[in-house]
């Protein structure tokens, strides 16, 4: 199987999330920039682009944004990985070589591999652990309960 601990994380992430109140996810405080309703939807809407609009050629399906609710991002965060999985476990290996149309972003970064689809299954999981350690961060700056990573 491949990226076989790639929902490990998500395992004590997704209860902590149900679990914690509303107000804590939007919360900012005066040190950081990010919220954690921001960070949740980040992973998700990038999982959404990097799997849907690059490797799938398809359109994103999540609609996330600063009005959408913690319920609204949560299950976006669920549905996607959901459909990641799906895509995943039906991938032929020798798919996984296949090189990707990357488009140039505006601040300059290019992947620092061939963006192969087996390079975005894995920049997606990768993305994922980054900001997954933000929370931490977050629930410490704004004084709430941290996830027991």
């Amino acid at each position: 199987m491949l990226y076989p601990y790639r929902n490990d994380a998500r395992k004590t992430l997704i209860p902590y999330l149900k679990s914690l109140d509303e107000k804590f996810w939007f919360i900012q405080s005066d040190t950081y920039p990010n919220t954690l309703a921001w960070v949740i939807a980040h992973i998700a809407s990038s999982e959404d682009y990097w799997i849907n609009e690059i490797a799938m050629k398809n359109t994103c399906m999540l609609n996330l944004n600063e009005k959408s609710s913690a319920k609204e991002i949560l299950d976006g965060y669920i549905q996607i990985r959901h459909y990641t999985d799906e895509i995943l476990h039906s991938v032929n290996l020798s798919e996984l070589n296949t090189l990707m149309d990357v488009p140039n972003f505006n601040d300059g970064w290019k992947p620092p591999s061939e963006p192969t689809l087996n390079w975005v299954f894995n920049h997606v999981y990768m993305h994922e652990t980054y900001h997954i350690g933000q929370i931490g961060l977050i629930a410490h700056l704004n004084g709430f309960q941290k996830p027991l990573f």
